[in-house]
């Protein structure tokens, strides 16, 4: 749940840290047995590192292993600002 910022150039921000698993529990789940089925390379790709997958030529999605997610969403939770910074322009 995020707080409504008094400033509408404040940043949305958290009102407790979240552990990136608990956001994943949220999402859809599917079951990799048919993209393994029909597209073995891809998935083979993906169990090493992340994949963007594109569409019309444009960069559509990335699919990446649960620990590289885990290791993108901690670094990101801990560069987050944390100061109430305004920046003015």
């Amino acid at each position: 749940m995020s707080r409504r910022p008094a400033n509408p150039d404040e940043a949305v921000r958290p009102t407790r840290d979240i552990d990136p698993m608990e956001a994943l529990e949220a999402l859809p789940r599917a079951d990799i047995a048919v993209l393994e089925t029909s597209q073995p390379k891809l998935i083979d790709a993906a169990l090493r590192g992340a994949v963007v997958l594109t569409r019309h030529g444009r960069d559509a999605f990335v699919l990446l292993p649960v620990d590289e997610f885990q290791t993108l969403a901690r670094e990101a939770m801990a560069r987050r600002i944390t100061s109430k910074r305004v920046i003015e322009g």
